[in-house]
């Protein structure tokens, strides 16, 4: 395999692994959210549950540290990809990083909506 598809292949697999990471913190942030609110609607005593809530809490640590340590993983893999000789490689979103701007008048609108 040469070093290139090598990088490529790589940075692939770097992409579906922060995008899983994503999906959990996502997926575990809503049930986060949902617990109380079941409960409220449920009419249940806030003891009911703690040790889950505080469970979820401790996950959700968990993914955090998980996502900030496959940021600096990628980071990492930058620098090795620098090393080995191959250049930037396309892969994923071709729009990331991109900022779009629009001219309305005197204000600028930005990506996200935010007036510069």
């Amino acid at each position: 395999m040469k070093r290139t598809e090598a990088a490529r292949a790589g940075a692939e697999k770097l992409m579906r692994a922060e995008a899983a990471i994503d999906a959990a913190l996502r997926e575990t942030a809503e049930l986060m959210g949902l617990l109380p609110s079941l409960r409220l609607e449920s009419k249940l005593s806030a003891v009911l549950g703690q040790e889950a809530v505080a469970n979820l809490g401790e996950t959700l640590a968990h993914i955090v540290s998980a996502r900030r340590t496959i940021i600096e993983t990628h980071s990492a893999l930058a620098t090795v990809r620098t090393q080995i000789g191959c250049g930037a490689l396309a892969v994923g979103d071709l729009d990331k990083g991109v900022e779009v701007t629009r001219t309305t008048g005197r204000l600028q609108a930005v990506s996200g909506g935010l007036a510069a």
